[in-house]
């Protein structure tokens, strides 16, 4: 190295009498995009194979590498895929540094004899910052914890060095120049790689904050491997190791602000246009036809309501569902004041549905512990791993207890609290719905009483035809925001269903759903359908009408009665994906076969819930009715499934889905 020959002065301080100058140197976050701000800490790992920068003088030998702390902070996009996967879309600003340092060891020419060797430590600190832009691919390997993998490319818009060389040793020397520091430099580094990319792994874990899971944190750790050189002159990566943390917000889906009958009255207001023209991008149009308990086809041009006097036996649900994430008692559990809860009887529940009288369930059990002062009930929180901990089921059961001790007066020593995670009989966390049925309260009592079915004599009406299938329809080239098929009675709604895009072929009514509340007055039903095109505007159809006839069942006799007697009853709590009868079911069977005169007609029908398979569903509810047929003793031949067609209840609950997993039992008796 000629250029770098050993220049060194020995000044012995004896002779010079001078002294050198001394040198200086982080279960809403699974089904909606969410934003989230992260900061981390960036151990920068560089790797070195060169002597010095083009350009910039250097007595270094080599530099190997340096290890130094950066900072990175940044803004994400997470958006997930299906219940496993997601997408982040990571920009970031970052800076760190990369300090070089190498010592050398040379010999030099002993004056008087002083040392024969000089330690040189030569440095060269490269100081970065770079916008980066990272696409991740994101798999949940357990319940919380991310897999992430991607790449990260980044633009270096700053790119700088400071260089020195030292003389560490001997103490009382220097360069040639007089100092002990040389080749002290500083400046932009040259050729530098605006461009920067690197393949980039880790881990995170989410954490939700809130209840709902809208605002949540996430602890991450992530390896980035860097593919270009610093500059393309020299040997010089980067590769960084990263731990943070990110804070994560869920913005809160936008919800029309109209009800439903604030938005049909909007909707009766506007002409349903005829043909597309200047801001109106397409026309609605809707249609009717009757369909049969199968789903097959049936005269729809009217609807016949048939009156019978019934025996009604409600089966009573035992479970109290709460919203994934939460502890609060949702509102659509009737909770009584004080006044109300002395004027409570079960004569109240004359002509209401399994799922009205259900959403009583605790009131009812009040007033049945009230009613028999021995009888003790166990109350068990559940919680989904997917949606909450423990925690959460153990806060689910006591609201419960406390609405029953508070409201109803029931001592707290005869309800035990217990919680654990998933039901025993749990449905699949791997579903949105499944989650949902197993955030719950199960209540278990001492004496059948308190959990038996409510039973009353009522007026059940039944609807020739079984179900109205609609069948709306817009140029299906257009996107839309979403739909509601407004169902209606002199201008008194009956019932409502709405959806995303796309429009569907067929939406389907069953009528008796709402026939306890179609008006013996009036002779007809109205149905409309309101379009909203993907800019908000509402474009409705034209309103169209079908005729009731309301009339007693098969005439009366002469005593003003029915000639008929027609007794549903309803037997529930079906396992998922079972047709096997518990024993509480074969203790209801016994009971229905004491009201089955040798002059009844019976059927026995099945129902399944939405999910799953359709074929298969419409399997499963056959052999759930041939099994209740066969343990009442009645001809196979009176079994029969009707599957998810037309299901009996609103299946976007968990009551109303685990409701129709059911099999009821129709008894027509001819009346003397």
């Amino acid at each position: 190295m000629s250029t770098c020959k050993l220049a060194i002065v020995l000044i012995l301080a004896s002779v010079v009498g001078a002294v050198a100058q001394p040198s200086s140197s982080t279960k809403l976050w699974k089904q909606h995009p969410r934003l989230a701000l992260f900061g981390d800490a960036d151990v920068a790992l560089s790797t070195a194979q060169f002597g010095g920068l083009p350009t910039v003088p250097s007595c270094c030998p080599e530099y190997t590498g340096a290890t130094d702390i950066g900072f990175v902070a940044g803004l994400a996009y997470i958006s997930p895929l299906d219940d496993l996967m997601s997408v982040h879309i990571r920009m970031h600003y970052s800076t760190y540094g990369s300090p070089l340092t190498s010592t050398q060891t040379l010999p030099i020419d002993p004056i008087d004899n002083g040392p024969s060797t000089a330690t040189i430590e030569h440095s060269l600190t490269g100081t970065f910052q770079q916008i980066s832009v990272e696409p991740l691919f994101g798999y949940e390997i357990a319940n919380g914890l991310n897999a992430l993998g991607g790449l990260t490319l980044g633009a270096a818009f700053s790119a700088t060095y400071d260089q020195k060389e030292t003389l560490m040793d001997p103490p009382d020397a220097t360069f040639q120049n007089r100092s002990r520091v040389r080749n002290a430099l500083s400046g932009d580094i040259q050729n530098a790689n605006v461009f920067q990319a690197g393949i980039t792994v880790g881990l995170s874990y989410d954490l939700p904050l809130t209840s709902d899971g809208s605002v949540l944190i996430s602890p991450e750790v992530l390896f980035t491997y860097s593919l270009l050189p610093h500059t393309s002159d020299v040997s010089w990566n980067t590769h960084h190791l990263r731990a943070g943390l990110a804070v994560g917000f869920v913005p809160v889906p936008e919800t029309d602000s109209l009800t439903d009958v604030e938005l049909y009255e909007f909707t009766k207001g506007i002409k349903a246009p005829t043909t597309v023209a200047p801001g109106i991008p397409f026309v609605a149009r809707i249609s009717h036809s009757g369909i049969t308990e199968t789903g097959s086809n049936a005269d729809g041009s009217s609807i016949r309501i048939e009156e019978f006097t019934s025996n009604r036996i409600r089966p009573l649900l035992p479970y109290v569902f709460f919203t994934p994430g939460s502890s609060d008692l949702q509102s659509k559990y009737r909770r009584l004041t004080a006044e109300q809860v002395e004027s409570f009887s079960m004569k109240n529940f004359y002509n209401l549905d399994a799922i009205v009288t259900y959403h009583h369930l605790l009131n009812i059990v009040g007033k049945r512990l009230q009613e028999n002062p021995s009888a003790t009930i166990t109350l068990t929180g559940c919680a989904d791993p997917a949606e909450a901990t423990q925690t959460t089921a153990s806060a689910r059961a006591n609201v419960v207890r406390d609405y029953l001790v508070d409201t109803w007066n029931i001592e707290p020593s005869r309800i035990t609290v217990n919680s654990q995670g998933l039901p025993e009989r749990a449905s699949r966390s791997n579903e949105a719905d499944g989650v949902a049925e197993n955030a719950r309260v199960e209540i278990n009592a001492s004496t059948p009483e308190i959990l038996a079915p409510v039973e009353s004599t009522d007026t059940m009406l039944v609807t020739t035809p079984s179900g109205i299938r609609f069948a709306p329809s817009i140029d299906p080239r257009v996107h839309i925001a979403g739909y509601t098929l407004f169902i209606a009675q002199n201008g008194t709604l009956l019932k409502t269903i709405d959806g995303p895009d796309p429009l569907p072929s067929a939406l389907d009514w069953r009528v008796s759903e709402s026939a306890p509340w179609i008006s013996k007055d009036q002779k007809e039903i109205s149905y409309l359908i309101a379009v909203r095109d993907s800019s908000g505007a509402v474009i409705p159809s034209a309103t169209h009408t079908i005729p009731i006839e309301r009339v007693g069942s098969t005439g009366e006799n002469k005593t003003g009665k029915s000639k008929t007697r027609l007794d549903r009853y309803s037997l529930i709590l079906f396992g998922f994906d079972q047709d096997a009868l518990s024993a509480e079911h074969q203790g209801q069977i016994a009971m229905f076969k004491q009201r089955i005169q040798p002059s009844s007609t019976v059927k026995v029908v099945g129902y399944t819930d939405r999910t799953g398979d359709a074929s298969y569903n419409q399997s499963l509810s056959e052999r759930r009715a041939r099994t209740v047929a066969a343990a009442l003793g009645v001809p196979e031949s009176s079994a029969m499934g009707r599957g998810e067609v037309l299901p009996l209840y609103d299946n976007s609950t968990p009551e109303g889905r685990f409701y129709s997993r059911t099999v009821e039992v129709l008894v027509e008796t001819p009346q003397p």
